[in-house]
């Protein structure tokens, strides 16, 4: 099968367009921001240096709770630590620290929702059209970063993986705000 160069063009385009904007298109922004500030906030509960997690999590266990029940007194920010220990390894030389305390998700984790968040603030200004094409080349940095380091001894930096988690989360968070709208007009026929 060949690929026409319009083909090409559509799957690697950018569309932006200022759509009309209610405060109620602010919503899904709102949530997400106030929960990337939980992320940052919820270290500094704590007296420093009490949370070190450790090195030995992993995705999808539960197997840092009982640590987090026993030395995360404030509930809001432990309910943000357990949100953490199911959804991320939570190893502490992959986090940053805040106040001396160890935060509740990875850096690369972290990204991802500072990206959301931001994804969805660019969402509710303006409708944004994003090609599979130039979705997957944004994807590419988080893919090769995470399995060159599962796969090798290569072990990429806070940085690196904040960097390719926020890139990851915005454009993601774009393209659902493009579905939702697209969606949401199409029912509107």
């Amino acid at each position: 099968m060949r690929i026409s160069r319009e083909q090409l063009l559509e799957a690697f385009t950018v569309d932006i367009r200022k759509r009309k904007t209610g405060f109620l298109a602010f919503i899904p922004f709102v949530f997400l921001f106030i929960w990337v500030l939980l992320l940052f906030l919820s270290p500094l509960t704590q007296p420093p240096g009490t949370i070190y997690l450790g090195n030995s999590g992993k995705v999808s266990v539960t197997d840092n709770t009982p640590y987090i029940n026993t030395h995360v007194h404030n509930i809001l920010a432990r309910y943000v630590y357990l949100s953490g220990d199911v959804m991320c390894h939570q190893h502490a030389d992959r986090s940053f620290f805040v106040g001396g305390n160890q935060m509740p998700y990875c850096s690369r984790c972290t990204g991802i929702f500072l990206g959301l968040a931001f994804g969805a603030f660019i969402g509710a200004l303006f409708r944004v059209r994003i090609g599979l094409g130039f979705y997957l080349l944004v994807i590419i940095p988080l893919a090769l970063d995470g399995g060159v380091q599962l796969l090798t001894s290569y072990e990429s930096t806070n940085f690196t993986r904040i960097v390719t988690g926020t890139l990851v989360g915005t454009f993601t968070s774009i393209v659902m705000w493009y579905v939702y709208q697209d969606v949401h007009e199409f029912s509107r026929k």
